[in-house]
């Protein structure tokens, strides 16, 4: 293998391990907003129960 070849190589992992690394961040903050949502939805629920009261 020569070093263009290498070069060439390398740069296709750099952008595989970017893109990996673009997606997981998408992934986590995506998870995120899904368990503040939860969350925030018990929150209320519980709110409105204990008016009820």
């Amino acid at each position: 293998m020569n070093s263009q070849e290498y070069d060439q190589i390398e740069e296709v992992a750099n952008r595989l391990q970017h893109e990996a690394s673009v997606k997981c961040s998408r992934e986590l903050e995506k998870a995120q907003k899904y368990k503040e949502g939860y969350t925030q939805g018990v929150e209320d629920l519980l709110r409105c129960i204990r008016r009820g009261e």
